[in-house]
C-alpha cells in the first residue's frame, strides 16, 4: 500500500455540523407525537448521571423502537452524504465507511435543565434531532468551532456532527419542554454490524 493511503477514516473538514429539516406535514407530526410519548413512558433512566442534567432514557433505545431507529437510519444517510470519514482501497480511491446505530437515547429539558460540555468520542459521527422546541429554547452550542457555532432547535430538525466536537446546551429558560433525540455512530467493523431493523 502507497505510504501517502491512509485505510482509516479522515475528515476531510475541520468543523463539518451539518443540519436538514424532515419535512412538515402530518407524518412529522404523527412521528414526533410517537417519540414524545415512548420517551415520556421511558422515563429518566440515568437520573442526571451523564452530562445531560435532564430527563433521558436509556441507551439503546433504536433496539426497541423503530421510530428511534428510523432517526439513526436517517442520520447514517445523511452521513454517507457528507464528505466527512472515508478509508482507501489499495489503489487509494476512496471506499465509504459503512456505519451502524451505536448508541440512541431521548432527552427531555424542563425548565433549567443544561447538558454540560462533553464530546461523543471515540464514536465517528453524533447526530440530534429535535421533536419539540421552539425558536427561544437553548441552542446546541459547539463552543470551541473557529467561531462559536450555534444550532437554535426546530421541530424535525436533524443534526449531524463529528463525535470529537465539544458541544452543550445551556440552561432551558422556556416554560414547556425542549424534547430531543441524541445517537451516535461508529464504523461497522463487520458486514453484520450494519443492522436493519428487527422487530422480533
Amino acid at each position: 500500500m502507497p505510504s501517502n493511503v491512509a485505510p482509516w477514516p479522515i475528515f476531510r473538514e475541520k468543523f463539518p455540523i451539518r443540519k436538514k429539516l424532515f419535512p412538515p406535514g402530518e407524518e412529522r407530526a404523527t412521528l414526533n407525537e410517537q417519540l414524545t410519548n415512548i420517551i415520556t413512558m421511558e422515563g429518566d433512566s440515568l437520573q442526571h448521571r451523564s452530562q445531560a442534567k435532564c430527563l433521558m432514557t436509556r441507551w439503546n433505545m433504536h433496539e426497541d423502537f423503530y421510530n428511534f431507529f428510523m432517526i439513526g437510519a436517517s442520520a447514517i444517510d445523511f452521513a454517507f452524504r457528507t464528505p466527512l470519514a472515508h478509508r482507501s482501497k489499495e489503489n487509494g480511491e476512496p471506499n465509504d465507511v459503512p456505519l451502524y446505530i451505536q448508541e440512541t437515547w431521548g432527552l427531555i429539558y424542563g425548565k433549567g435543565h443544561r447538558c454540560d460540555i462533553h464530546t461523543h468520542w471515540p464514536s465517528l459521527w453524533s447526530y440530534t434531532y429535535c421533536v419539540f422546541a421552539c425558536e427561544n429554547c437553548s441552542p446546541l452550542v459547539f463552543p470551541y468551532t473557529e467561531k462559536k457555532f450555534e444550532i437554535v432547535p426546530q421541530i424535525g430538525q436533524l443534526v449531524i456532527f463529528p463525535s470529537w466536537l465539544n458541544h452543550a446546551v445551556p440552561i432551558h429558560e422556556c416554560d414547556h419542554d425542549r424534547i430531543m433525540i441524541s445517537g451516535n455512530l461508529n464504523v461497522a467493523m463487520k458486514e453484520n454490524a450494519v443492522r436493519s431493523w428487527n422487530s422480533e
